[in-house]
């Protein structure tokens, strides 16, 4: 990776601070201004050519809480929180950038799926250090899925386990973190339990849970938290957010991200919700 000090200058991330903020006018931003529309427009071109380049883009402290708490509202960036009632924007939105997470003896990619850069990097380096520590080689179950996909998915979670079932274990497209590429379901074939709730009961899965948050990962679906993330307990489901949040996250026994940037839980679909009303 480049060196990433002097990007840290760039004035497309300067706007965070504080005090800059305050000199363009907080209230501006809010309104979602001209202003902010242009901004986010620069910030989105910068990200892709640091991105392009295979550099670091700066990460803004999250002790300066307006700049990441606007962040996690846009596709593009590492923090986007996407969930029942917060689709994608646009709702199609593919990465610009995306790579083929390497195999090795520490990390299995035989399908060639494919991640954001950061979050590749990421669980390179999980991989190795998990099997470093004699827990096992992990396997790629699923990683980045296009918008169709993912319809596709639901679709097929709908026949299988019908339309109640379908909601708890799947995402409408528009609605996954798998469309971010910031999110990976992994496993240790070795161990058994791929792809199942048990996984968490494995040495790898157990491992997982104390560690991912060290390369910036965090468990998204854990057990008893449907009522907030909308979502069954899923161990393998791992969600990028970037080191330093993913450290808050675990050293604060926070347990999804609805409830780290203080967001209404989101059990069901706004849809739902409605029909449930109107019967």
């Amino acid at each position: 990776m480049g060196n990433t000090t002097p990007l840290k200058r760039s004035p497309i991330f300067i706007f965070g601070p504080p005090f800059v903020l305050a000199s363009l006018g907080i209230a501006l931003i809010l309104q979602g201004g001209l202003f902010q529309a242009q901004s986010f427009e620069l910030i989105e071109e910068q990200t892709v050519e640091f991105q392009t380049a295979g550099l670091i883009p700066p990460t803004p402290f999250t002790s300066d809480y307006l700049y990441p708490r606007f962040t996690i509202d846009h596709a593009f960036q590492e923090l986007v929180v996407v969930n029942k009632q917060r689709e994608l924007d646009p709702i199609d939105y593919a990465p610009p950038t995306l790579v083929t997470v390497p195999s090795s003896a520490a990390l299995d990619n035989s399908r060639e799926l494919v991640l954001a850069p950061l979050a590749a990097a990421a669980l390179v380096d999980l991989a190795d250090e998990m099997f470093d520590q004699g827990v096992g080689q992990l396997f790629m179950n699923s990683a980045y899925r296009t918008y169709e996909y993912q319809a596709e998915l639901f679709e097929s979670k709908t026949t299988q386990y019908g339309l109640a079932g379908a909601l708890v274990r799947s995402a409408k497209a528009g609605h996954s973190e798998h469309q971010t590429g910031l999110a990976v379901d992994v496993s240790v074939p070795a161990q058994g339990c791929a792809i199942m709730t048990c996984f968490g009961d494995t040495e790898a899965g157990k491992w997982i849970a104390d560690n991912a948050w060290r390369f910036g990962y965090i468990v998204r679906y854990e057990e008893t938290t449907q009522a907030t993330t909308g979502y069954s307990y899923e161990p393998w489901h791992l969600r990028y957010v970037g080191i330093e949040i993913a450290r808050e996250y675990s050293e604060n026994g926070i347990h999804t991200l609805e409830d780290y940037w203080s967001l209404p839980p989101a059990e069901f679909y706004l849809e739902e919700i409605t029909a449930s009303t109107i019967d």
